[in-house]
């Protein structure tokens, strides 16, 4: 049986558990499964009660503490679980689409396939850090200078994306980690938030460690990240969309998945694509050159 895994962060309140639980209960599966909540960071029992009251009935649990980032609670919990399959939903995970596991579940089955994830990028913090450090970069044509980006993000902005660019400019910040150990744009790699992969299999390719923030970030788009692993292994890593269709990680710009039009595509959505979803023209348009360079396209308006 698949397991299907969701984080849930004490820090973050209830609100993104309360908003993940309704689009479970709203989006049929298409697989039979089991869930898993895995509780992080949660200092007391009775802290933890009100959560567990809201939990569907039958699921499972694992407590972790608030030690690592995302991908560390994931690999922790593939190490606790037998599951042939795990489905990993990070904690501002909604589910998007019916049959949203069906899906995942069809693309992974395809012939030499190796990770199902519901959005993908081609975007590259090597890139970004040379383009923040004035140096030559694919970036300096698809984004403009270091000023040109600022200004998309001009302080009439709303909070959500003046904190996406903040993240975004950080890239620079630790520049040998971000210019040695990620590739030059364009760099696929699936998005951590929502992917399905053999457990056994994550754990062969998987770090030991990946408790940091810059071990996760290199886990997920790094040189030695998951989706380069399993492309050197000769697997393919597939972008599936809300209609089921996968795509290689060459066809990935071709939908509105990830920071593309108007992310109609989209199969699982987390606090990323609702940036996106909610920022201005201007905005969406240098965030979709981010990820996709020329092959980006102007959505409608918000």
């Amino acid at each position: 049986m698949t397991a299907v895994v969701h984080l849930v962060r004490h820090a973050n309140g209830a609100a993104p558990f309360e908003a993940f639980l309704d689009s479970y209960a709203k989006q049929e599966a298409g697989l039979e499964h089991q869930l898993v909540l895995l509780w992080k960071g949660f200092p007391s029992a009775a802290a933890l009660e009100p959560y567990r009251g809201l939990a569907p009935q039958g699921a499972r649990e694992i407590e972790l503490d608030d030690t690592g980032r995302d991908v560390h609670a994931f690999l922790t919990a593939a190490r606790s679980l037998e599951h042939e399959r795990i489905c990993f939903l990070n904690s501002f995970a909604t589910i998007e689409a019916p049959g949203w596991l069906g899906h995942l579940s069809a693309a992974l089955d395809q012939a030499g396939a190796g990770i199902a994830g519901a959005s993908g990028s081609w975007g590259s913090h090597r890139s970004f850090a040379l383009l923040q450090l004035g140096l030559p970069s694919p970036y300096r044509t698809l984004l403009g200078n270091r000023k040109a980006f600022a200004e998309a993000f001009r302080t009439d902005r709303p909070a959500e994306e003046l904190g996406l660019a903040r993240r975004l400019a950080k890239a620079a910040v630790d520049v040998p980690r971000a210019i040695v150990g990620y590739d030059s744009f364009p760099s696929p790699h699936v998005r951590t938030n929502a992917f399905l992969i053999e457990r056994r299999l994550l754990l062969e390719v998987a770090p030991q460690g990946a408790r940091g923030r810059s071990t996760s970030y290199r886990f997920e788009s790094g040189q030695r990240s998951l989706s380069r692993s399993l492309l050197a292994r000769g697997l393919r890593t597939l972008v599936v969309a809300r209609d089921g269709q996968a795509r290689d990680h060459g066809q990935w710009a071709e939908a509105d998945v990830f920071w593309q039009g108007d992310q109609s595509d989209l199969l699982v959505a987390d606090n990323q694509t609702r940036i996106y979803q909610r920022a201005n023209p201007e905005s969406r348009f240098m965030l979709a050159r981010y990820a996709w360079g020329d092959q980006a396209r102007r959505g409608p308006l918000p």
